[in-house]
């Protein structure tokens, strides 16, 4: 089980082995806007805001579009 695997999954989705692995790390998830309603599904995974943004920039996503979330073993 790799990082990798939590993309594209919402961070409650999540098992107790990948939620225990993605724990610490930055996540993009896009924000609510009022023309649509975001998915919530992981995006991006970094080891940094930074670099969360960094990532979502590579993927041809609009950073400005999301936001960072630091992961923690409960959420």
């Amino acid at each position: 089980m790799t990082l990798a695997d939590a993309l594209g999954h919402a961070p409650e989705e999540l098992s107790p082995k990948l939620r225990s692995l993605v724990d610490g790390y930055w996540v993009g998830l896009e924000l609510y806007d009022i023309h649509r309603l975001p998915l919530r599904k992981i995006a991006a995974i970094g080891e940094s805001a930074a670099a969360v943004f960094s990532s979502l920039g590579a993927k041809g996503l609009d950073p400005t579009h999301f936001e960072a979330v630091q992961m923690h073993g409960q959420f």
